[in-house]
C-alpha cells in the first residue's frame, strides 16, 4: 500500500510542478484617451486594466480649492466606492497638489470632467494593460490546486494505518491549502485592477514673479543667510588660526637666519 501511495503522490506533485511551468506574465500597454475606443475595448475584453493621468494648470490661488473638491467628491461618492489611495498638497512660489483614486469605470468621466474644470489640461493619457492571460493561469492553477487538495485528501483517507505516510500527506495538504490562499487572493487582487480604474490627477500653477518677488524672498532669506556667512566666517578663523602661527614661527626663525646670513657678510 505505501508503494501505491507513494506513487500516487509523486503523480500528483508531477502534474502540479507541470502545471506550474506553463504560466506566463502577457503585459501589454497603450495610451489611449478615446471614451468611445474604451467602451468598445471593455466590450470584447472585460480584463483589461485602465489607469488615467491628468495634469491641469490652474491659477495658484484655485490649486487648494480644486484639491479640496475632488477629495469631497471622491469621498461622496460611494456608489462607485471611490477611494483615495495618495494625495498632497504644497503652497509656495509654486503651489501643485496630486491626487491618486481608485474608482468603478462609470465615475471616471465625471471626476475627470471634475478635475479639468475651470482649468487648462496641459496633459491627458490613458494606459491599458491586458491582465487576461495572468488572471485566466490564476484561476487554471487555482483550480488544478483544489483538485490536488481532493486526491490528498483522498489519500489521507486511505493512509490512517500509516503513519509516515499520514504525515507527509497532512503536510502536502497543509502546503497545498496555503497556496491556493495566495493564488486565491492574487486573483482578488487582479480582479480589482480589472473591476476599477485609477486615476492620478496633478494640479499645478504657472509661476509668474513680480518685480518685488525677488527682493521680497532675499529680505526673507537674509538673516538665514547671515547667520550661515557668520557660520562659514568663524569656521575659516577656526582653520586659519593654527596656520597662522606656524606662518608667525617661520617667519621669525627666517628672518633670524636671513640676519646671520648677512652678519658674516658683512664680517667677510
Amino acid at each position: 500500500m505505501n508503494k501505491k501511495f507513494t506513487a500516487g503522490l509523486t503523480y500528483l506533485l508531477l502534474i502540479l510542478s507541470l502545471s506550474g511551468c506553463e504560466s506566463s506574465d502577457n503585459k501589454a500597454t497603450e495610451p489611449s484617451s478615446n471614451i468611445s475606443t474604451e467602451l468598445a475595448q471593455r466590450k470584447t475584453n472585460p480584463y483589461l486594466s485602465y489607469e488615467h493621468n491628468l495634469s491641469v494648470e490652474l491659477k495658484k490661488d484655485a490649486i487648494s480649492e480644486k484639491y479640496k473638491a475632488l477629495i469631497d467628491h471622491c469621498n461622496a461618492d460611494r456608489e462607485n466606492n471611490c477611494t483615495i489611495l495618495e494625495s498632497e498638497l504644497s503652497s509656495n512660489n509654486y503651489s501643485r497638489g496630486e491626487i491618486k483614486i481608485r474608482i468603478k469605470p462609470a465615475g471616471v468621466n465625471t471626476f475627470l470632467a471634475l478635475a479639468g474644470n475651470k482649468g487648462e489640461i496641459t496633459n491627458e493619457s490613458t494606459t491599458v494593460e491586458d491582465l487576461s492571460t495572468l488572471i485566466f493561469d490564476t484561476e487554471k492553477r487555482i483550480k488544478l490546486l483544489q483538485s490536488y487538495q481532493d486526491n490528498l485528501l483522498e489519500l489521507q483517507k486511505q493512509a490512517k494505518g500509516d503513519i509516515e505516510s499520514l504525515i507527509k500527506v497532512s503536510q502536502e495538504i497543509a502546503n497545498t491549502q496555503s497556496q491556493l490562499e495566495d493564488l486565491i487572493g492574487n486573483n482578488k487582487k487582479l480582479m480589482q485592477r480589472v473591476e476599477m480604474d485609477i486615476i492620478k490627477v496633478r494640479l499645478h500653477s504657472r509661476y509668474e514673479a513680480s518685480f518685488w518677488t525677488p527682493i521680497t524672498t532675499a529680505l526673507d532669506e537674509f538673516k538665514e543667510n547671515l547667520s550661515e556667512g557668520i557660520a562659514s566666517a568663524i569656521t575659516a578663523i577656526a582653520y586659519l588660526i593654527p596656520w597662522s602661527v606656524v606662518f608667525v614661527i617661520l617667519f621669525f626663525m627666517l628672518r633670524f637666519f636671513w640676519r646671520k646670513l648677512r652678519g658674516k657678510s658683512a664680517k667677510s
